[in-house]
This record gives C-alpha cells, sequence and structure tokens, in this order.
C-alpha cells in the first residue's frame, strides 16, 4: 500500500466517513426491507357442509306407497304405476349416483381443508421466523460497527502504550548513549594528560640523561 496514503490523515478520515455513509444506507434499506407477516394472511376454507348428508343417506330410496283397498282402484293404481316406473326407477338411480358421489368426495373436502390449513399454519410460521431472522440480523449488523470502533480503540491504545514505551526505551538508550560519550570523553582528556605528563617525564628523563656525562666529569 502506498505510504503517501496512510500518512494522509485528511484522506484517511474522508474515506472512513464514505465508508460509514455506504454502510449506513445499505442497512437502512435492510432495515426497510425486513418482512412482515400481512394483515390480511389467507383463512382456510370453511370445512364442507355435512348438515344434509345424513338424510340424503336415508331418503335417496323412493318407497312405492301401499296398494290402495278396493278392485277398481288396485286395478288403477298398478297401471299407474307401470307407467311412472320408469320414471322413479330414473330419479331412484339418479338420487343413488348423487348420495354416492357425496359420500366419496366427502372425504377428500376434508383432507383439502387440513392441508390447507396446516400448510397455511407452516407457512404463516415460516414468515414469522424469517422476519425474526432479518430482525436479528439488523441488530447484529448494528453491533459491528460499535465492535469494530472498540477494537481500533483498543488497537490504538496498543499503539499508543507501544509508541510510549519505544519512546521510554529510545529515551533511556540516548541518556546511557550520552553518558557514554561523556565518559568516553573524560577518558580521551584524561588520556590527552597523561600523554603530557608523559612527554613532560620523557623530556625531563632525557635533560637527566644528556647531564650524567658532564656530572660524571666534573
Amino acid at each position: 500500500m502506498d505510504g503517501n496514503i496512510l500518512d494522509d490523515p485528511q484522506r484517511l478520515k474522508a474515506e472512513r466517513e464514505s465508508a460509514d455513509r455506504t454502510y449506513n444506507e445499505a442497512l437502512t434499506m435492510l432495515d426497510r426491507a425486513i418482512q412482515h407477516p400481512p394483515a390480511d394472511f389467507p383463512h382456510a376454507p370453511r370445512p364442507p357442509d355435512e348438515h344434509q348428508v345424513a338424510p340424503l343417506n336415508t331418503l335417496w330410496r323412493i318407497t312405492a306407497p301401499p296398494s290402495p283397498k278396493g278392485p277398481l282402484r288396485r286395478v288403477f293404481a298398478a297401471a299407474v304405476r307401470r307407467v311412472v316406473s320408469p320414471l322413479f326407477e330414473q330419479q331412484q338411480a339418479f338420487n343413488s349416483a348423487v348420495v354416492d358421489h357425496i359420500n366419496r368426495t366427502l372425504p377428500a373436502a376434508r383432507q383439502t381443508v387440513e392441508s390447507i390449513d396446516t400448510t397455511l399454519a407452516v407457512l404463516r410460521a415460516h414468515v414469522e421466523a424469517l422476519a425474526r431472522f432479518e430482525s436479528l440480523l439488523i441488530v447484529f449488523l448494528q453491533q459491528i460497527t460499535p465492535y469494530v470502533d472498540t477494537r481500533d480503540r483498543d488497537v490504538a491504545g496498543l499503539l499508543r502504550g507501544l509508541s510510549g514505551a519505544i519512546n521510554a526505551v529510545a529515551d533511556e538508550l540516548m541518556k546511557r548513549s550520552e553518558a557514554l560519550l561523556a565518559r568516553d570523553a573524560r577518558r580521551e582528556a584524561q588520556l590527552g594528560a597523561l600523554e603530557e605528563q608523559i612527554g613532560r617525564a620523557r623530556a625531563r628523563i632525557d635533560d637527566l640523561v644528556r647531564a650524567l656525562p658532564r656530572s660524571a666529569s666534573e
């Protein structure tokens, strides 16, 4: 990464503010998109009407009326029965087919209503669970920024502590270096004075050495 970018506080601040705005806008859009169960959530249909099922199962059969009294009436009734008997048989066959159809379709209608009711219950529970998940997701995402800020402050504190420790070590090293330099300077001064004294002593010894022959001759 370019060092100039890291060394530009204004640019880093602008990039951080831009990232914060983008994150907050995305979080707002996600919050608005949370799903909620509709107020007019559909209900299961009513169960089939079985009020007339029992009467239909008993009234579908057509029974012939009792024979009338008297020979003329019986003959007339027999003639009428011969005429209307095909109609009654056809009507009874129709009644039987209708009742059989109702009895066959009634269990399927009950199962259909129960299946729709169960499906709607599962769908409602799924929508409510999805809404709870999205709400929890929003709460989680809202905690990211404070968490990151806390981590940044923690890292900044560690860096400040590390910088202070480095500065303290540097100061201590500087003091020791200055002390060593001062000691070296004193040693050099002492060595210079000692060399000067040695030089003077050598000169004096040389003078004494030169003076010894004269003293011996005298």
